[in-house]
């Protein structure tokens, strides 16, 4: 028998492997973490964009202002056929962060793993490299070497976070569909004072890359990455030596001086786990789903993934559901990758048409788009990311037909009454239901008739009231909080009071008018058997921590 070290393990100290790590331990569950690199690596910007429904996961883990206030916001996308600029979009600017932000993937590395550190739920290990893998009904059994010595991790579940070239998905025989492009791009970090608005600039054809495309994207601390697609014949390497790789720089940046900070070459992929839930094995991130760089959809669905899967594993390490809502991982998460691939797909087959007739007819388009709107409109720059929404999930069965459910619940701004500003600060520690009613009494009549059955588990109950309306007469144990003059966003409130179920990871899972079927609506979101409930469950760890209370382990042994 080996001793059951932890509930989780997760294999790689990435982002998307962090972020699973911190989630968990807001939710009360701890984790070890193993990463075969010795420490923190730099590797330039590698995934340089942060979007910014993204950081709102991170600021459940208390990471989205540091990371926020040293990247570069962005609203603005330009896009230019042969130096000319065709298109210029500007993305509203939301309650919170972003919408884009502008950050090297190492920077919000080294954010997330100092705030693991300092964690006690979480047991951060460097320098130990996977070797061998084994799960039965009871967990996993995970075999690493560190130096010359070999180390045997036994936990009850196992996030594959180890990337494109994951040695888990090799070992456990994981079939990796989809396909690697043939074309190659480069990649160069350099630091130099440009003249350029500080946003997205995207080039079809231009003099410093004839026939191909170029994008720049500005990063903090003067860096700008500069992505090229590069003809067939490129050696980056003898372009370094013999000095033409200056001379490429200089064609996009003129005698401005620079300085490079980071050069690679690389090839895209597009693929896809077949499975992303093997038995007790769950695969999350580059590791699950490989994409190219165009519309940043990498790292920022890798960490969605973490956020999804987070709260499923902490219902289950608190004997609140059975392993099979992990099905609903695989489901929720496999649909937003099958998603994310059809957008790049598009984007791909539009910038290196796979033949000569696609390729004619490109190049027809981009010439017309400077003249004809409609021919601008077909231009494909890449669809920036954004999150996916369940529509086909089992945990929220009414979404398909509704405007809202399954979205990324909408922010809105929050009178300052000493609570969070904003209604997406009362969402990622519990479930929670907002109960929408002009006055008190209202949100008191469906506090009342959502606690009139049993629930299956904790959630919190938060009356909206509209600015300045009296609190007094909510049932103990109801936070209120008022919206700002504005109101809630279109779709929230209605001519009737009503509620909101908003699950851990902040989609919305449920709506109803009633409060009675409040209970089975929690219980079908959570994946969990509602006669086994218990009455009005609150979501507070000890010492109001914000930290959900988690279950004892279900045994030393495994």
């Amino acid at each position: 028998m080996t001793t059951l070290e932890a509930p989780v393990g997760i294999v790689g100290a990435g982002p998307v492997g962090l972020v699973a790590a911190l989630r968990l331990a807001g939710l009360g569950v701890p984790s070890v973490v193993v990463d075969a690199k010795p420490s923190l690596v730099k590797q330039g910007s590698k995934a340089c964009l942060i979007q910014g429904d993204v950081l709102e996961v991170l600021d459940k883990a208390g990471c989205a202002d540091p990371v926020d206030a040293e990247g570069v916001t962005w609203r603005t996308a330009r896009t230019y056929v042969a130096n000319e600029q065709i298109r210029s979009v500007t993305h509203p600017k939301p309650l919170g962060y972003g919408p884009f932000v502008n950050i090297s993937q190492y920077r919000i590395e080294q954010v997330l793993a100092e705030r693991a550190a300092a964690d006690p739920l979480v047991d951060l290990r460097w320098d130990h490299r996977v070797e061998d893998v084994t799960q039965d009904a009871a967990g996993v059994t995970l075999t690493t070497r560190t130096g010359a010595a070999e180390q045997i991790l036994r936990v009850r579940h196992l996030v594959a976070c180890d990337g494109v070239r994951s040695t888990l998905r090799e070992l456990l025989g994981v079939e990796w569909t989809g396909y690697t492009h043939k074309d190659r791009f480069l990649i160069t970090d350099i630091r130099a004072k440009l003249p350029l608005a500080k946003e997205r600039h995207f080039h079809y054809n231009p003099s410093f890359n004839p026939g191909r495309q170029l994008v720049m994207h500005p990063q903090p601390d003067d860096i700008w990455r500069i992505d090229w697609q590069l003809p067939p014949d490129a050696d980056i390497d003898a372009e370094r030596a013999d000095g033409r790789f200056d001379a490429r720089v200089r064609a996009v940046i003129g005698d401005i001086p620079y300085e490079v900070d980071w050069v690679s070459t690389y090839r895209f992929h597009q693929r896809v786990v077949a499975r992303l839930r093997v038995g007790r094995v769950l695969f999350a991130g580059d590791a699950a789903h490989a994409l190219p760089p165009y519309g940043s959809r990498g790292m920022n669905s890798g960490i969605q993934d973490a956020d999804n899967l987070a709260w499923k594993l902490a219902q289950i390490e608190r004997g609140l559901a059975g392993e099979e809502l992990l099905e609903s991982y695989h489901t929720e998460r496999y649909a937003a990758a099958r998603e994310n691939l059809r957008i790049t797909e598009a984007t791909i087959r539009f910038m290196v048409p796979p033949h000569p007739l696609r390729r004619w007819a490109r190049a027809v388009l981009l010439r017309l788009s400077k003249v004809l709107p409609a021919a601008e409109r077909r231009v494909n720059s890449g669809r920036m990311a954004e999150p996916f929404v369940y529509r086909d999930s089992p945990l929220i069965p009414g979404a398909a037909g509704d405007p809202l459910l399954g979205h990324f619940a909408p922010d809105a701004p929050l009178a300052g009454d000493g609570g969070p500003d904003r209604l997406r600060r009362l969402f990622g520690h519990s479930f929670v239901g907002l109960l929408v009613a002009p006055d008190a009494a209202g949100a008191a009549r469906l506090a009342a008739a959502a606690r009139s059955r049993p629930w299956a588990v904790a959630a919190d109950l938060v009356a909206v009231l509209p600015a300045g309306a009296p609190a007094e007469g909510l049932p103990d144990g109801v936070r209120a909080v008022h919206t700002g003059p504005e109101g809630l966003p279109a779709g929230y409130a209605g001519d009737t009071p009503g509620w909101w179920l908003v699950r851990p990871d902040g989609h919305l899972a449920a709506r109803s008018t009633r409060g009675d079927d409040f209970a089975a609506a929690l219980a079908t979101a959570a994946g969990s058997p509602a006669e086994d409930g218990t009455e009005d469950g609150t979501a507070e760890g000890p010492e109001g921590d914000g930290r959900a209370a988690a279950a004892p382990l279900k045994g030393a042994q495994a």
